[in-house]
């Protein structure tokens, strides 16, 4: 006697399609009711959780090439009182460096009533807009949330470098303008 599983594992899967805990119950996805534990997963945020801090500065002076400027940083919480670990980073230190004196890394405790103000000094290295990365990690019930931001710092009167769009500026059929940019075919 000859067997195929084919049929029976077809109806293994059909049934297990109810149970699936990644599942939705969303109207426009084809179900016609609601589940009722699905109401607290939608009551929360679909974003990404983050930190609840605030960071905000003060760049100190006009930041000269060679010279170094200070810059004063906020941190906040936005809710409660929490422990932060602050960090610094250059991304280009052909750009920006820092003293040798400056400390890249450090712990405060930060309220929602006073902001912890710390400096941090850097020297440019060159003109144009350079960028201070700063990151706040704080210990939540979640795990371990950030809040990074980049500082720009304006060196000289030069902006950032624009780029020149490539292709050609064309006119669609419709109306709309796309830039057209032809394949390399070598």
């Amino acid at each position: 006697m000859r067997f195929s599983i084919l049929p029976v594992l077809a109806c293994l899967a059909l049934a297990g399609c109810n149970d699936d805990p990644l599942a939705t119950n969303d109207p426009a996805a084809g179900s016609g009711s609601a589940d009722e534990e699905a109401a607290p997963a939608a009551a929360t945020s679909a974003g990404k959780p983050a930190a609840p801090i605030a960071i905000d500065y003060d760049v100190i002076g006009t930041p000269v090439v060679g010279q170094p400027v200070g810059i004063d940083v906020r941190v906040r919480a936005t809710s409660g009182d929490a422990p932060v670990r602050l960090s610094y980073r250059v991304l280009d230190p052909q750009s920006m460096t820092f003293p040798d004196t400056q400390a890249r890394e450090l712990a405060l405790r930060v309220t929602q009533r006073e902001p912890a103000v710390r400096q941090v000094t850097v020297v440019p290295q060159r003109e144009g807009r350079l960028y201070l990365n700063v990151t706040a990690e704080v210990d939540t019930a979640d795990g371990t949330l950030l809040r990074s931001i980049a500082i720009p710092v304006q060196v000289g009167s030069a902006g950032p470098a624009r780029q020149e769009p490539g292709g050609i500026l064309k006119q669609e059929p419709g109306g709309e303008t796309v830039i057209s940019l032809p394949a390399d075919e070598g």
